[in-house]
């Protein structure tokens, strides 16, 4: 039988792309793929037009095949790259006319995943001297507000949901049960044990962490990454002060910041 939803979760990186995937993903209607086109370096798949050519796709390349009582398929993948969003972008709008399409935007505050993408750079990426400095805020500023752009665009063309990240580590069942519902499924609560299922590394794509070791979901990781904004506060604002080209960026977390956990987007907003 052919998927009859998809869902496409979209996000900066170090945005909780790879997290909101496997609680979907441990739904027993849900079969998700992290990552196809950055995951398919020597290979990168095509836009693919409908379930079904996408499903056969990816289970040619991943070899998870979607199973008899998974109605729901799809993607997650991040967007900085032009070739990734690109290939996201033409993959959601094909599939989009021919299927019922969720478009699922999880948003965290660009400063905190810079914070979260300058840790992954020392611990996992083999960049031991990654720190936060005038010239990695800016360069990111610049890479992140074409990145938000094409994201805000796609989500509101297709009446696509906004999860706020802080609002999934922060209360996941509740978070969890507005978002299926919007996609039209109930929420299961084995989705917040998805770390049961144990380490799937050549399955998980994105967060290392989430990957190997995955956990219960907390919030504690994003209280510390709070707190070490407030310590960059002054030299993020001097960045923002001096390059107000770079506006779009905080004008999309102050309007963010003002919508509710799950948020239905569309042409009004």
């Amino acid at each position: 039988m052919s998927p009859d939803k998809f869902v496409a979760i979209v996000g900066l990186p170090r945005s909780g792309t790879t997290l909101l995937a496997a609680l979907l993903d441990a739904h027993p209607r849900v079969c998700l793929y992290y990552e196809p086109w950055n995951a398919s370096p020597k290979g990168r798949p095509p836009v693919l037009a409908s379930p079904d050519t996408f499903a056969e796709w990816m289970e040619g390349r991943f070899h998870i095949r979607i199973g008899p009582h998974q109605r729901i398929t799809g993607f997650k993948e991040t967007t900085i790259l032009p070739e990734s969003t690109a290939w996201a972008i033409a993959t959601i709008d094909a599939i989009a006319a021919v299927c019922p399409m969720h478009v699922i935007w999880i948003f965290r505050d660009p400063m905190l995943c810079l914070l979260s993408k300058i840790e992954g750079a020392r611990k996992w990426w083999g960049y031991p001297d990654s720190a936060v400095t005038r010239n990695s805020v800016l360069g990111y500023l610049r890479e992140t507000e074409a990145s938000l752009r094409a994201l805000e665009s796609v989500a509101t063309r297709h009446r696509g949901l906004l999860v706020r990240y802080e609002s999934l580590v922060g209360d996941p069942a509740a978070t969890l049960t507005e978002l299926m519902s919007e996609i039209g499924e109930g929420f299961d609560p084995f989705q917040l044990e998805y770390h049961l299922a144990g380490p799937q590394p050549n399955k998980v794509m994105g967060d290392p962490e989430v990957a190997s070791q995955p956990a219960p979901i907390s919030a504690e990781r994003e209280r510390r990454r709070v707190v070490e904004a407030e310590q960059h506060r002054a030299l993020f604002e001097s960045v923002r002060a001096a390059h107000p080209e770079f506006a779009l960026v905080h004008a999309i977390a102050e309007r963010v910041r003002a919508l509710p956990p799950v948020s239905r987007l569309g042409d009004a907003c």
